[in-house]
């Protein structure tokens, strides 16, 4: 082969071999060959059977997808994927929606009208925050040398909006305009004859540029979001990388920001810069939590909410095979109510206030292309067709959003929350590209749940408490429905030429009923919703239906993919899987350079791993836990880095950049690395925490030193497996690429 080849795994000049990455990980080379072949003999003894366990820190840093992609490249070489204790396994919490197809389509209201709005958070908070604006570096920063130059001179928020206007991403709000007052503009021009279709007037407005997605001056006022609803979130306690521009941008109240806007640096082409970001865009903040947070006492309107003891819900994860069922133990207590309580009430209050505000409209919904649709093949040969900047035609579900109309009733909220409504009959529900007929399940349901009577509802099953709701999920998904997996398994046995249905054949009359799940572990069935056979017994592991019955991936090629052909990522390097270190954020955004820099000060990257202690923010707060610990919150740190500018366990330090400062009592610990601090998540402002020497105003939680930075390659879309759906794809919420100075300050704190 032409080139130049490493001389053995010793040559340590050589990216990739033993000794290179020794350098880099400081795991001895001989270590690492060891590893590798026990690793590859394992696989090939045992049929399979090595596994490579993962958590979600790779996926907050900003190349953790090149990480992961190795992972994927070491079990797809070793003959692991798609085998039972092999493979990889991605433990992120307890998070596996077994009954997938009815939460999905109730959670989206898919029986009452389609399409659904669904957003990529990441994007979201990243333009409406603000923090787009910390960014002066272009994409052509991370591009290979032998890039097209597709990225030369986009700022992340232009990557965003050609994204969105692609139709590649969602982003909200979607035009410049009400998209009621849209939907009526253009079927009048429908009507009048100057447009074909809805679709094809939106097109041409945005071609035109007499319409503009809202996302290109997204600090216009009229782009702001207004109103916010959180519950089970405490955001801005817990959750909210770049706490900071949360709580300047987004609530307009006390910050620590200590940076400025890059408004010397690169500015986007296509989002407009306005020389003062505004401050306080939002109007009310609703809140319903079961105790005291950050976003509770930031919060406009606080709702009680019943804690997990009080309501029924489901519980299914990946850990074990079952779907478990949340019973109360008592009633909610005092004004406390169960959030789906709470939801229904506000439900029948907007839908009484809505007779004489908002009646009947037309809504035009702008969504992405979606995968496992006929728009993932919108890009052939993942070329970048941009209607923008080229002369091609703007046509919307190939190289723009889909446009649809949406008939939106808003007196009826109310009666089709409580209700299945008709198109679960008309339509049925479809996940991964797999339709099931629905009319056993509500005929069942009809008779379990009961049927509404009276408004808009009338004669619907009844889904309007919550242990209705559960039993609803229960049977419109195959997991818990065995007619349904069946069903399923004979669509896909004809489209693919694969036996299927026997995974599930024999179950036709299994039926998992919320009471069930209460009163005992009840496994659940083998489904076309997943990947994985639980026939016979055998536990989940994904893949084992592609392998063994070779039901093709959801891929360009229905294969298993190393290779990823679209524009952006041959111009970013990575059509193949790489190493690609940590950004350098000196480079990038003017950061200090990590280690000492001659004053009492030590630069170090900025960590924040999830809590041993808690559950995100939940039980930080426990008197018990606190007593045993420090009282507050914690920075972790090496027993060098301490050292080096004087510091003793339990000495308070600070941890201060652009982006914000904590206050914290230092943990000097053996067991870190240098060059590296534990700031654990999530640890909130509400205990021990003085106020900041650097600003003089409250420290800060973990994530005030961090904020939010987007890959430009997570957003690429209609292209196969890289094609947007709920809860599938999307840019990764990137924050461990960041870097902090620590400094002992007075240990007189002031509170």
């Amino acid at each position: 082969l032409p080139g130049e080849w490493a001389a053995g795994y010793d040559d340590a000049s050589t990216p990739y071999t033993p000794a290179w990455q020794e350098e880099i990980t400081s795991v001895p080379a001989q270590a690492c060959i060891r590893v590798a072949r026990e690793f590859a003999r394992n696989a090939e003894e045992s049929k399979g059977r090595s596994m490579i366990i993962m958590g979600a820190g790779i996926c907050q840093w900003f190349h953790g997808d090149t990480t992961y992609r190795a992972v994927l490249a070491l079990v797809m070489l070793t003959g692991c994927m798609g085998r039972n204790g092999g493979g990889w396994a991605h433990y992120v919490g307890q998070e596996k929606t077994r009954p997938a197809t009815g939460w999905v389509s109730l959670a989206n209201a898919l029986d009452w009208s389609r399409p659904p709005r669904t957003m990529i958070g990441t994007g979201y908070w990243y333009m409406h925050t603000d923090q787009w604006r910390q960014d002066g570096y272009s994409a052509d920063a991370l591009k290979s040398p032998l890039s097209t130059g597709a990225l030369d001179g986009m700022h992340t928020a232009d990557a965003l909006a050609q994204s969105a206007r692609l139709g590649w991403m969602p982003f909200y709000p979607q035009f410049d305009r009400n998209p009621l007052d849209l939907a009526d503009e253009a079927e009048a021009a429908v009507a009048a004859g100057t447009a074909k279709d809805t679709p094809g007037y939106i097109a041409d407005a945005l071609k035109n540029r007499t319409l503009n997605p809202a996302i290109e001056d997204v600090d216009a006022p009229e782009n702001w979001p207004r109103t916010l609803v959180l519950w089970r979130s405490n955001l801005f306690g817990s959750s909210a990388k770049g706490n900071e521009y949360f709580l300047r941008n987004l609530l307009g109240t006390h910050n620590n920001v200590l940076g400025k806007d890059h408004a010397e640096g690169l500015k986007p082409k296509d989002v407009k810069w306005h020389e003062h970001a505004p401050e306080g865009k939002l109007d009310l903040l609703v809140s319903a939590d079961f105790r005291m947070t950050s976003t509770t006492l930031l919060s406009d309107v606080v709702f009680p909410a019943a804690t997990w003891y009080e309501k029924h819900d489901l519980s299914s994860t990946d850990m074990h095979p079952f779907v478990h069922a949340f019973t109360p133990a008592i009633d909610p207590p005092w004004e406390t109510k169960t959030d789906f309580d709470t939801f229904h009430l506000l439900a029948q209050e907007f839908s009484r206030l809505a007779k004489t505000h908002l009646g009947v409209r037309r809504d035009l919904v702008s969504v992405p292309l979606q995968h496992d649709t006929p728009g993932q093949l919108a890009q052939p040969g993942g070329i970048v067709r941009d209607w923008r900047v080229t002369s091609i035609p703007a046509v919307p579900g190939q190289n723009m959003p889909v446009f649809s109309v949406v008939e939106r009733d808003y007196t009826a909220i109310a009666d089709k929350l409580a209700a299945v409504g008709p198109l679960a009959d008309k339509l049925g529900f479809t996940v991964k590209n797999v339709t099931y007929k629905l009319a056993g399940p509500l005929e069942r349901l009809s008779r379990s749940n009961g049927v509404m009577l009276g408004g808009a509802a009338d004669g619907r099953p009844a889904i309007d408490t919550d242990a209705k709701m559960a039993e609803a999920i229960l049977a419109f998904s195959g997991t818990t429905n065995g007619a349904l997996s069946v069903q399923g398994f004979r669509d896909l046995e004809i489209r693919t030429g694969r036996k299927l249905a026997d995974l599930s054949e024999g179950s036709e009359e299994k039926f998992i009923t919320f009471a069930q799940t209460q009163a005992g572990p009840v496994p659940v069935i083998t489904s076309p919703e997943w990947s994985g056979s639980e026939t016979g017994g055998r536990r989940y592991a994904p893949f084992t239906i592609n392998v063994e019955r070779l039901k093709p991936w959801h891929t360009l090629t229905g294969r298993m993919h190393f290779f990823l052909d679209h524009d952006w990522m041959i111009d970013i390097g990575e059509a193949l899987p790489i190493f690609r270190p940590p950004l350098d954020m000196h480079r990038l955004f003017g950061e200090p350079r990590l280690g000492q820099n001659g004053a009492m000060e030590v630069v170090v990257r900025y960590l924040t791993p999830h809590s041993k202690w808690s559950i995100h923010s939940e039980y930080q707060d426990n008197l018990l836990m606190l007593s045993l610990s420090r009282g507050g919150p914690t920075v972790w740190m090496s027993p060098s880095d301490a050292g080096a500018i004087e510091v003793k366990d339990n000495d308070w330090v600070e941890c201060v950049n652009t982006n914000g400062v904590l206050v914290a009592r230092a943990v000097v610990s053996h067991r870190m690395p240098a060059g590296v601090v534990y700031v654990h998540h999530a640890q909130e402002r509400t205990i021990d925490v003085p106020k900041s020497e650097a600003t003089g105003r409250r420290g800060g939680i973990h994530n005030s030193v961090t904020r939010l930075l987007v890959k430009p390659s997570h957003l690429i879309g209609g292209y196969a497996q890289l094609t947007y759906a709920f809860n599938y794809l999307g840019p990764t919420g990137n924050q461990r690429d960041m870097v902090a100075t620590v400094r002992r300050r007075s240990q007189e704190v002031r509170y």
